[in-house]
Formats: C-alpha cells, structure tokens, sequence
C-alpha cells in the first residue's frame, strides 16, 4: 500500500515550478517590469494622494501630509523640552550664582 504524503506532493510540485520561477524573476525583463510598475503607482499614487489632500482640505480636514508635518514638529517639541529641561537641571545642580558668570 502506498500511502499519500503532502510533503511528497509539495517536493514534486516545487521541483517542477521552481526553475521557470526562477529564470523569469532572474531576468532582465522582470527588472525592468518591476521598475516601470513601482514608478507607475508611485506617479499614479502620489496623483491620487494630492486630489484625497485637495478633497478634505476643501471640508476643512487635514491630510496625511498634515499630519506627518505636525508629528515632525510635536518631535521637535519634544526635543527641545527635553533639552531645555536637561539645561534646567544642570543649571540647579551649580547653584544659583554660577549662571550668572560674575555679572551682577
């Protein structure tokens, strides 16, 4: 009796398929494919990225792009808060007299 095997099944399919497989996405031609269709939906995104924009400012709601902006300067914030407070920090740890650097 023999007795079916998935694994047997997967080895015999793949040893079929994987050479085609493999000569198509070694070629050039693929390459080139890849690279005409990631820079079409990159042009074809970014025009619909820019009328989806245009649309909810047009109702007054911020876009994607609004919203990374704000996260960048919510970062910056930060930064500097932390900095600002690092100097605070040092600033206590001298002592009063010490910032003023011998001015009265």
């Amino acid at each position: 009796m023999s007795r079916f095997s998935l694994r047997g099944l997967y080895d015999q399919i793949e040893q079929r398929i994987t050479p085609p497989v493999e000569a198509v996405v070694h070629s050039e031609e693929f390459t080139a494919t890849l690279k005409v269709v990631g820079r079409t939906r990159d042009a074809i995104g970014g025009r619909i990225d820019a009328a989806g924009a245009a649309v909810l400012h047009a109702v007054n709601l911020p876009a994607g792009s609004d919203i990374r902006k704000l996260r960048r300067q919510v970062g910056d914030l930060d930064y500097e808060i932390r900095r600002l407070r690092r100097e605070l920090a040092d600033r206590d740890e001298r002592g009063p007299r010490d910032d003023l650097d011998g001015e009265l």
